[in-house]
């Protein structure tokens, strides 16, 4: 039991590690997301409201695509604590990412009963790379995902000691999953009721059941009607239903074409519905592809890692073993609670008009407790011998070597090869500003929500922000692009032949004047400025 807890603790520590070091710097620049995540802590610190005015809202508006509220109200504390910067916006999702390695442990040992697994379990997820990069950003379904691990552990010890006590506190943590990342507003209740019914032979129905049952139906009506008070209409412009791509490839193509057309036909297969129904599918399946999972990654540059997948190359064999042991051993009550997760955790992903790592992030912990039971179940099944002690140690070589491999990638290469895509350039662009405190401020660029990064880093009064800001109109996909505030500006385009005297210019296109750049950690320009008046201006790196 000591040595249990000893190699726990190992694995809690090396965890922390790996999400604690140059937490600030690594990524090496805030992405527009989690600036306003932190900007809206922020605000609700000083005003008790989001940077629209609204108080202690369920949906927040942000740049137009309304986030959930929960990753900012926990944020408040390390904001208050550590002050406005990169490190107290990330701390939220490190510190949750460290506690679903804690977590994992006891779920994994509650569903399989072996501490050897839960072990593994703690170990793989610690080292995952999608756990890594996800708790190391500031990621709301990095939050959302501990969040239910904390209710599915709940769930199991219901289902163990039937104490309805446990039920109604798995309740409270899969309602607050729907209030913290949009995944969990589908996931979420088609899991729980998937799982209580699947269980329902094992429930002691009485009047605290029914309570908590309803108690957890008002949390899923609140979620909903948060959505539909606020991001109604983003929600419905990702819905592949509604997608223009989807519509004109599955179906306008097809009905405008002049072919020979059968009415009957067509009034069938030529439809949203139809075209929809079909894009779903080629999704539901593309989210478990290889290539996807274990070498490319999501298609928004900003969640994926780039040149290594989202796990290791190790997690398909153990994942594949262990699924094949649970069916084998007939391990009804493990695969009861697993089989749905699978099934049902792409859904949020397939639903929408592209893959992506945070809508799939749901999957981590399932594959990491299916895995470890595939590994545990490798480990012991040879019997003592030289055999299988070749063969774990060549695996803990290849572990180690793959571990490694992903961390020297990560640590080294990423803010070179991939920090372009997290709007690096922008804090530089701010800070730049601040030595003309007088001059007005012209950036190029709305669409890449660069007021933001004036917001965040100058820790700007949001009261006084509100009263300022003007915006442009909304674009069709409900965006708010900010159109100036304060001394500063954001256009589409910069007018260099009327140039106002004492103003700041920032142009993402203009980038041959070496000394008036910003520089990325490779060397290559990201952003050109021009000072008026200012004829020595030093680059900036």
């Amino acid at each position: 039991m000591k040595k249990n807890l000893f190699f726990l603790f190992l694995i809690i520590v090396l965890a922390f590690l790996l999400r604690f070091y140059a937490l600030d710097k690594v990524p090496g620049s805030l992405n527009p997301d989690e600036a306003s995540l932190g900007y809206t802590s922020f605000s609700i610190l000083k005003t008790g409201a989001d940077e629209h005015g609204k108080f202690l809202p369920l949906s927040l508006q942000s740049f137009g695509d309304w986030k959930l509220p929960v990753y900012s109200y926990i944020g408040v504390i390390p904001v208050a604590l550590f002050g406005l910067n990169e490190f107290s916006a990330r701390f939220t999702s490190m510190i949750t990412g460290v506690i679903a390695v804690l977590l994992i442990y006891f779920t994994s040992l509650k569903l399989f009963n072996k501490r050897g697994i839960a072990l593994i379990s703690a170990l793989f997820l610690s080292v995952s790379p999608w756990s890594i990069y996800f708790s190391r950003g500031a990621y709301e379904v990095n939050v959302a995902t501990t969040i239910f691990l904390g209710g599915f552990l709940a769930l199991l010890h219901y289902f163990q000691n039937k104490r309805v006590r446990y039920l109604f506190l798995g309740f409270v943590f899969f309602g607050v999953t729907m209030f913290t990342q949009h995944n969990y507003i589908v996931f979420t209740p088609v899991y729980v009721f998937t799982v209580l019914f699947l269980f329902r032979k094992n429930i002691l129905y009485n009047r605290r059941w029914y309570a908590s049952i309803a108690f957890f139906a008002i949390l899923i009506a609140a979620s909903y009607m948060s959505i539909a008070a606020g991001g109604g209409k983003k929600v419905s412009n990702l819905n592949i239903f509604n997608d223009r791509n989807t519509i004109y490839n599955r179906v306008e193509k097809l009905r405008g074409d002049n072919s020979p057309k059968n009415n009957f036909l067509e009034r069938i297969f030529h439809t949203k519905y139809s075209g929809g129904a079909y894009q779903f599918t080629l999704n539901y399946l593309n989210s478990h592809s290889p290539n996807f999972l274990f070498d490319k990654g999501g298609e928004k540059l900003v969640h994926n890692i780039g040149d290594f997948g989202y796990f290791y190359i190790f997690d398909a064999f153990f994942v594949i073993v262990g699924l094949a042991f649970l069916l084998w051993n007939k391990e009804k009550k493990p695969l009861l609670f697993l089989v749905p997760w699978l099934l049902i955790a792409p859904i949020p992903s397939a639903i929408t008009r592209e893959l992506s790592g945070t809508r799939l992030f749901t999957i981590v912990p399932l594959f990491m407790l299916i895995a470890s039971y595939g590994a545990y179940k490798m480990a012991t099944i040879w019997k003592e011998g030289k055999l299988r002690y070749a063969a774990c140690g060549i695996f803990v070589l290849f572990f180690i070597g793959i571990v490694v491999y992903f961390l020297e990638y990560y640590f080294v290469h990423f803010n070179h090869q991939r920090i372009r895509f997290w709007r690096y350039g922008y804090r530089e662009a701010v800070k730049l500003t601040y030595k003309y405190p007088t001059y007005n401020v012209v950036m190029r660029g709305p669409e890449n929500f660069p007021y933001i990064y004036f917001l965040f880093y100058g820790e700007y009064d949001p009261s006084i922000f509100r009263k300022e800001v003007t915006y442009y109109p909304p674009t069709s996909e409900g965006f708010y692009f900010v159109k100036s505030f304060g001394r500063y500006q954001f256009v589409d385009k910069i007018d260099y032949s009327n140039l106002a005297s004492k103003s700041i210019y920032i142009d993402d296109t203009r980038l041959d004047d070496k000394k008036h750049s910003i520089f990325l950690p490779s060397g290559e320009p990201i952003l050109g400025y021009y000072i008026t008046g200012e004829k020595n201006e030093k680059s900036t790196k």
